[in-house]
């Protein structure tokens, strides 16, 4: 069961990806960048050059892990990493959600170089007795979709159909990558 589920994950990520690298018209072949090795020479990610899609949720006993995947659909690599800031959207408006705290219980992540195409992740964690997860009981602590502001004034990153309920805030991961890492 779990390896079934685990290959519709790593399915609708590379459906992701697909749909990433057709919105570039010409991307030059990507260079052989390591996931974590970042260097001081390659730029932050800047919120134009990402798109975002609701890759995974699980809940568990008081809670919920949601996945959403990132990727650079721009044409040259870029640094994803630090913690952003969110704002859950209802009804078309935006509204802050409140971070709890900085990594969570799934895992941390690194920053990542993400050469053209490759794509990175955030992990959201709802607080232990919150129940937060991604069936709606209340309208006023429901979202539709999640705006990444990315760290440093880099931009934003709208992603839809992220179907959220978020009555007692998030912990949150930093943009990334981890080594070992799956949508599961």
């Amino acid at each position: 069961m779990r390896t079934l589920r685990s290959r519709a994950i790593l399915s609708r990520v590379a459906a992701i990806c697909l749909l990433a690298a057709s919105l570039t018209l010409i991307v030059p072949e990507a260079s052989q960048v390591a996931l974590g090795a970042g260097s001081s020479s390659t730029p932050a990610c800047r919120g134009t050059n990402l798109v975002g899609a609701f890759a995974y949720s699980n809940l568990y006993a008081g809670g919920g892990i949601i996945t959403i995947a990132i990727s650079n659909i721009g044409t040259s690599s870029c640094l994803l990493g630090g913690y952003p800031r969110l704002s859950g959207v209802r009804d078309g408006r935006a509204y802050a959600l409140r971070i709890v705290g900085r990594g969570t219980q799934d895992g941390s992540l690194n920053p990542s170089v993400l050469a053209p195409r490759m794509s990175g992740a955030l992990i959201l964690d709802t607080s232990l007795g919150c129940s937060a997860n991604v069936a709606s009981n209340l309208v006023a602590d429901s979202y539709s979709a999640v705006i990444l502001l990315l760290p440093h004034k880099e931009g934003r990153v709208k992603v839809p159909g992220v179907p959220l309920y978020v009555p007692c805030g998030l912990a949150v991961s930093q943009l990334g990558w981890a080594k070992g890492f799956v949508f599961n």
